[in-house]
């Protein structure tokens, strides 16, 4: 139920570029490892192969460069991934004001859901990496958010908070986060990377610190 006291009901945050100051957490681990998915991005982007695909690869070439390679390795190289400022005054300010907060990322989940338990988020949603029952990876990833279709994940956000889009605001950086923008009230590209996020979003904030959007939210 919406209180007219608040903005918004809810409030859904991108990860890689918003919330982490990297372009992505996939290729924080692809830098690590000296590994370049070029080929498969290029692949991804022209539809010839499908999130699940472009996972797999990715996946598939830590394992080769790492044999073995186990959840606390990946984990480990991601705890070292630079955090974006003013994420915790961000979620604090907007949650005094009942407002729910959400992370919403095709990044790793094992550095976003570290965030939403370290920052108080409400809920999370970012890809995996199948492992077994050792640990090591299976080479399988788990699919929660397909990059090209955000808004998917949005709408289950929205269900699960009884918001409404009226009533619903989407932080992003990249092209993949404008279908959460159309999904929402407003958008905001924060740090943009390209074009099409600034043409999809309601208002434009560049800055080192998160807490620059709470003008626009409170």
């Amino acid at each position: 139920m919406s209180d007219n006291s608040r903005k918004f009901d809810l409030v859904a945050f991108d990860m890689d570029g918003v919330l982490v100051d990297y372009l992505s957490s996939w290729t924080w681990v692809h830098d690590r490892f000296g590994v370049s998915n070029e080929e498969s991005v290029i692949s991804f982007m022209d539809g010839d192969i499908d999130d699940m695909e472009f996972m797999r690869r990715d996946i598939a070439l830590w394992i080769k460069h790492r044999p073995g390679l186990a959840l606390h390795d990946v984990e480990r190289e991601l705890a070292m991934l630079p955090i974006n400022p003013g994420i915790g005054m961000t979620v604090r300010a907007l949650q005094e004001k009942g407002t729910r907060t959400v992370i919403i990322s095709g990044g790793l989940d094992l550095i976003a859901e570290k965030l939403a338990r370290q920052y108080g988020f409400d809920a999370c949603w970012s890809n995996g990496l199948e492992a077994d029952g050792s640990g090591r990876l299976t080479g399988e990833g788990v699919l929660r958010v397909e990059l090209c279709n955000k808004i998917k994940a949005l709408q289950e956000a929205q269900r699960m908070f009884g918001a409404s889009p009226e009533r619903t605001a989407a932080i992003g950086n990249s092209s993949i986060d404008v279908s959460m923008f159309q999904g929402s009230a407003l958008g905001i590209a924060f740090n943009p990377i390209d074009e099409e996020v600034v043409r999809g979003a309601h208002h434009v904030i560049r800055g080192p610190c998160l807490s620059a959007v709470l003008d626009l939210l409170l």
